[in-house]
């Protein structure tokens, strides 16, 4: 037990996600048959595309973030609970003792499904096991049970593997990059937004196939160009924040950099994951008779895309505005403020239309999330001043990786004490969960069946020259 607890320690302390990443795509490219050169190869630019990702994310919220503090500070309005955003949390989980077993837990469920033919996805993102251990950490105090906590764990690594197989066809329309997934629990929140966006698609002018960047750039032509459109809301964002015109001015072009960078760095990814991807099916179709075989990995690797962006960085002002407005609400929103998984998961949901994606982050999203942090801050306090990271007081995150299937499988034993909400969150979850998963195979299955009517049909074509020059020469040879 402390052998492989201090094994994990030293992955997630000292080599970090980017090297511990680079060396699981290192042996599965080893694993599947790739060359040790070009595994190297493929390892290194994975790493590289990670970091390039992560500087690019980390660049765009150092440049934000001030502004949207500078945004609070006349606010008027007092507030009891810190955003500590996800390191808190995780730091907090790494202090509980049993948050090692996730690690097994996680590799036994994903082997036993993908053995079984329940999923395609093999996740070696083992950096966000920490997510599924804070939720078995919070339902182990809440209910006082490990076992229970360990169930709600399991739970979520399912419901992540089986969103990962169904997603994986939009995530390769999005970013081309083959092979991959991303069993993300944040993608969790899609179910909650669902259902939503499928009212929001009955509005006339919200339900366009493609309201995205594509889009804007055929209609107002370079303003919708992405170092364009990072230039302008970079602008107006400085100035809402009341920054000097020449602060604005930097904003702005801090925002285009960043915007324009995204894809470049999400291009690194390709070249890194075309020949791992390529490797694994082959040595599939070797060894298991053709069956595919997806990638699991983290949500970095799909932020490249402009909408995500564009709609984080307007949603962060209608975010602050639901910390005012609220009455209940006692947390400020600050180190989860530019809360690009959330940008993320109303992009895949939308399909990239910005305008629902924008009204589902404003106006669902934002107040979901606020009010997630405020209702898990006592659970969250008590675990930090326990194992020391807080003297006093309160601390949560704006952030939690879907609110709403947190606080409802968190919270779900408080029906023996008349707390009917947990309850109907977890009804609302599953049916919205039920809904995605079923749509997403749908659409998979008519665009597959659009391929193979479109081969019929060439085949036809091209069988049909051959049987008219067959019945041409039978005629002659009658003659």
């Amino acid at each position: 037990m402390d052998i492989l607890s201090g094994v994990i320690d030293y992955v997630l302390n000292d080599l970090g996600s980017t090297v511990t990443l680079s060396i699981l795509m290192l042996l599965l490219g080893l694993i599947v048959g790739m060359k040790p050169v070009k595994a190297i190869s493929a390892a290194v630019m994975f790493g590289v595309g990670f970091s390039a990702m992560s500087l690019v994310i980390e660049y765009m919220t150092n440049a934000i973030s001030p502004a949207a503090e500078a945004m609070t500070e006349s606010v008027g309005k007092s507030f009891e609970i810190v955003d500590g955003g996800w390191p808190t949390l995780a730091l907090i989980t790494w202090t509980w003792r049993s948050a090692f077993l996730l690690f097994p837990l996680q590799i036994a469920i994903n082997a036993i499904m993908f053995a079984m033919g329940r999923t395609k996805t093999l996740n070696v993102d083992l950096w966000n096991v920490w997510g599924k251990a804070f939720m078995a950490l919070v339902v182990e105090y809440v209910t006082g049970s490990f076992i229970a906590g360990m169930i709600v764990a399991s739970l979520r690594i399912v419901l992540e593997l089986v969103l990962g197989d169904a997603i994986q066809p939009r995530i390769f329309k999005h970013t081309g990059l083959p092979g991959v997934t991303c069993p993300h629990s944040g993608l969790l929140h899609m179910a909650t937004l669902y259902p939503i966006d499928l009212l929001l698609r009955k509005i006339p002018l919200l339900n366009r196939e493609s309201f995205d960047a594509e889009y804007l750039r055929s209609k107002i032509g370079i303003f919708a160009e992405n170092h364009i459109m990072g230039f302008i809301l970079g602008i107006l964002f400085g100035l809402m924040a009341r920054y000097s015109f020449a602060q604005a001015l930097v904003l702005g072009f801090s925002a285009a950099c960043a915007m324009t960078m995204l894809p470049i760095a999400t291009g690194l990814f390709g070249n890194a994951l075309t020949p791992i991807s390529d490797a694994c099916r082959s040595f599939m179709e070797r060894h298991a008779k053709g069956r595919e075989v997806l990638i699991g990995l983290d949500i970095p690797i799909l932020l490249g895309n402009t909408e995500i962006w564009a709609a984080s960085m307007v949603s962060v002002p209608f975010t602050l505005l639901w910390a005012v407005i609220m009455p209940w609400n006692n947390m400020l929103p600050f180190a989860g403020i530019v809360n690009y998984g959330c940008g993320l998961v109303a992009y895949y949901v939308c399909n990239g239309n910005l305008l629902r994606m924008v009204l589902l982050m404003a106006g669902v999203s934002a107040p979901l999330y606020l009010w997630c942090g405020n209702a898990v801050a006592p659970v969250v306090s008590d675990l930090a001043l326990n194992a020391g990271i807080i003297q006093s007081g309160f601390i949560s995150n704006s952030g939690i990786d879907c609110p709403l299937f947190t606080y409802a499988f968190s919270f779900l034993s408080q029906i023996t004490q008349g707390n009917f909400l947990p309850l109907i969150m977890c009804v609302y979850f599953a049916f919205g969960y039920f809904l995605l998963i079923r749509d997403l195979h749908r659409e998979e299955a008519e665009k597959r069946g659009d391929k193979d009517v479109s081969a019929a049909q060439t085949a036809e074509n091209t069988a049909s020259p051959d049987a008219a020059a067959v019945v041409e020469s039978v005629s002659t040879g009658d003659n």
